[in-house]
């Protein structure tokens, strides 16, 4: 042992030895591969799904195109059944004012038995 300085309790150092050669090991760990049967099996799956929702959106679109034609013809029949009340109620004010219209321009009412009935020819 050395002494240095007074000091006791240093301890000696020892040499390095330095190694020309140092080993290093490193572990490659490698995935295994699927099996070429297994990976056509996903795939498979895989379009069997997806094919499977769209079918299913398809279905979804066409209820909705469906919805809305009927949708759009409740709306023409409600549009309609509101122009056929107007065009009714025009009518029967048509037929009341036809009898004072008649009596303005100096017509009087056919009784029966001098009523001449007209028979509709053909076209001739």
């Amino acid at each position: 042992m050395a002494y240095t300085r007074g000091n006791l309790a240093v301890q000696e150092r020892q040499k390095e030895q330095k190694s020309q050669y140092v080993e290093t090991t490193t572990v490659i760990k490698r995935r295994s591969q699927l099996p070429k049967r297994e990976k056509l099996l996903y795939l498979m799956s895989v379009l069997f799904v997806v094919a499977v929702m769209g079918w299913v959106g398809m279905s979804h679109v066409q209820i909705y195109e469906m919805n809305r034609q009927i949708q759009k013809a409740d709306l023409e029949i409600k549009t309609l059944n509101q122009g056929i009340d107007t065009l009714q109620v025009k009518k029967q004010t048509l037929e009341m004012g036809i009898a004072q219209k008649a009596k303005e321009l100096g017509y009087v009412q056919a009784e029966q038995e001098n009523a001449i009935h007209v028979v509709p020819s053909s076209g001739d």
